[in-house]
């Protein structure tokens, strides 16, 4: 311990006296580590489990009932019409369905005085949309009955309203209707947002408003995600009975036997539209759960892999780089290591004075690090808009953060140090 205190004291005084050289060090090591931090955040992101404890559990829907084959539909879409929904909705194999779009409307607080409007992201959904995907109530819950006026509000638009706390019961107006909250969720982060990661929207936010699907069928809330047809729809109520494909669909099975069980009831299903004539294709249902769903829409971009690769070679050249400086420093300073030689130190007392002086600067590394990978992180943010809301230095990646400095200014001294214990004795005092 004592002889630790003496290369700490021994560290410190040649950082002071050579401050300019390892301020150089640590800013070239530092851009290194923080341009791959941020980088690796971004990653992370992308290839996150968004609900690991059942992620193997959870399951898409894509199902082939397009009405003809000369439309190039032939693979399974994941987007369904309305009375298929329905129809698997009605299925008891599943622990929990869900069926859903994406609409957008503008609300206000009903009692308010001010007549500002808000606007609000809208998901329409089934009452299982809660239990399956976790989603966390802060105050109250789902409604009850699939056509009630009745919704759940997000965190951010209920502190928009009313200012935080609890709402429940309180009204809202939407289009000059009325709505009861019936339930209120807390700050709600699922990234990807593995329901709806189709059309680019796996690292939106999650939405302002959860509203019964058939309400918001029922209200004319227009759908604002990928749809196809056959036929003419005037209006989301009509969908209903139209060969309008627009709803995605999850399931939760619990294992192989009700996911074996479940996949013979879309495909009977099938097989009963194909002999009543209304499509002509093969029957080819698919079930991925959350991950293989996630790899199917290649929600990790190429591009940012090979950005992140691009960023590792640039910090491999950051550590060439702070090791020629070091063996420059090192090779100026023989004649101060000849005379601890000289007086009893021996290479080892050397090579662990070297240690302790390249992890206090990787400390110090690790700090702009931090800094400057908070900074790029934003900056990538700021330029590439699709970026937004995907990537932020928590804990663990400041604990990465940490290793990575003290990782790489530990290597960037290896060499130098080695080259100066090995000096011989007589070269060094000459």
């Amino acid at each position: 311990m004592e002889m630790l205190s003496y290369y700490v004291k021994l560290s410190v005084r040649n950082l002071r006296r050579n401050a300019l050289f390892f301020t150089l060090m640590i800013t070239t090591l530092a851009v290194g580590v923080g341009v791959l931090l941020a980088n690796l955040a971004i990653l992370k992101t992308m290839s996150n489990d968004p609900i690991p404890h059942k992620s193997d559990r959870i399951f898409n829907i894509s199902m082939n009932g397009w009405p003809n084959s000369n439309s190039g539909h032939d693979q399974p879409l994941y987007i369904l019409r309305y009375r298929d929904a329905m129809e698997i909705l009605k299925s008891d194999i599943p622990t929990h369905s869900l069926a859903h779009y994406q609409s957008s409307v503008y609300t206000r607080d009903f009692e308010s005085k001010s007549l500002t409007r808000y606007s609000a992201q809208v998901r329409a959904t089934t009452k299982g949309f809660f239990d399956l995907t976790d989603a966390p109530f802060a105050y109250g819950g789902s409604w009850q009955q699939p056509n009630a006026l009745e919704l759940v509000i997000g965190d951010s638009l209920n502190m928009q309203l009313f200012g935080g706390g609890n709402s429940v019961g309180k009204t809202i107006e939407i289009d000059d209707k009325m709505y009861r909250v019936v339930g209120v969720l807390k700050p709600w982060r699922l990234q990807p947002k593995f329901y709806h990661v189709t059309e680019d929207q796996g690292f939106e936010l999650t939405e302002d408003v959860y509203a019964p699907l058939e309400t918001a069928l029922d209200a004319e809330w227009g759908i604002a995600a990928r749809s196809s047809s056959t036929e003419r729809s005037t209006s989301p109520s009509a969908s209903r009975g139209k060969n309008v494909f627009y709803l995605q669909m999850f399931v939760q099975l619990d294992d192989a036997a009700q996911k074996a069980d479940f996949l013979n009831f879309l495909d009977s299903y099938s097989q009963s539209l194909k002999d009543a004539g209304e499509h002509p294709l093969d029957i080819n249902n698919r079930l991925l759960d959350v991950n293989e769903w996630l790899e199917f829409n290649e929600v990790v971009d190429d591009r940012m892999l090979a950005f992140a690769l691009a960023t590792a070679l640039f910090l491999a050249v950051c550590i060439f780089n702070a090791s020629s400086l070091l063996i420059g420093r090192y090779h100026a300073g023989k004649f101060e290591s000849g005379l601890r030689r000289a007086v009893g130190a021996s290479r080892k007392d050397l090579f662990y004075q070297g240690t302790v002086e390249s992890l206090i600067i990787g400390l110090c590394c690790s700090v702009l690090a931090l800094l400057l990978g908070a900074l790029f992180l934003q900056l990538s943010q700021t330029f590439f808009p699709q970026l937004d809301n995907i990537g932020r230095l928590d804990g663990e990646m400041a604990a990465l953060g940490l290793l990575i400095a003290l990782g790489t200014t530990f290597l960037s001294a290896l060499y130098p140090l080695i080259r100066s214990c090995t000096m011989s004795l007589s070269a060094e005092i000459k």
